[in-house]
């Protein structure tokens, strides 16, 4: 039974792939960290994550026109493609590989999307974050990089008024997170590979948007 969900699931891929390249997009091939000039010790390989699973948590966040969304190692966008489901403001994206961040915005560009942005810097030195309401990970860098991005992002939202989560998809570096006590964990949902995708809140639980869900 395994082996055919996971033939199925190839055949699936495949199929979206087929999709995409007819279109002239390309957001579903895997890019290896060291086939781009970047040390795998430092940046994990890209690899898509717009799928059901985002989007159920999206749905459960309750998203509306006033919230802004940033992935931070975004690589070709594909969960920014699913992002743009919902009515953000801002949809961005921050990615370290000037050629794949490049496929990006030619994707977003073929897509015609206008409240995109892909910015090409070290997630460390961004100097944004007060501008989003949520933030995005999809495991895209070990603790010893996660740190650092972790410690500008609270730096930048330590004045914010409002509620700001993170969605952390294959989470981990966890207790990166959570250490300086800003960020809690509030919710646990499942993912394709089942490795859990976790979402943090500044607010308790009884404050935040979660406990609509």
């Amino acid at each position: 039974m395994k082996l055919k969900s996971f033939t199925r699931r190839k055949i699936v891929d495949h199929l979206k792939k087929l999709i995409d390249k007819s279109r002239g997009l390309d957001f579903l091939n895997m890019v290896e960290s060291d086939e781009v000039g970047l040390d795998p010790m430092l940046v994990h390989h890209y690899s898509p994550s717009g799928n059901k699973y985002l989007e159920r948590i999206l749905r459960d966040l309750k998203i509306e026109s006033k919230d802004s969304i940033i992935d931070i190692g975004c690589g070709k966008g594909s969960a920014m493609r699913t992002m743009l489901k919902f009515p953000f403001d801002k949809v961005h994206g921050l990615e370290l590989c000037p050629q794949t961040a490049a496929i990006a915005v030619q994707n977003f560009k073929r897509l015609n999307f206008r409240n995109v942005k892909v910015y090409v810097v070290d997630a460390a030195s961004f100097n944004n974050y007060k501008d989003y309401s949520i933030f995005y990970f999809y495991n895209p860098f070990p603790s010893s990089v996660m740190s650092p991005v972790v410690d500008a992002l609270i730096e930048a939202i330590k004045e914010s008024e409002q509620e700001n989560v993170i969605i952390y998809n294959n989470p981990i570096c966890d207790d990166v997170i959570v250490k300086h006590g800003v960020f809690s964990r509030l919710c646990v949902y499942p993912d394709e590979w089942r490795n859990g995708i976790f979402v943090y809140s500044n607010r308790a639980f009884q404050e935040s948007r979660l406990l609509k869900v």
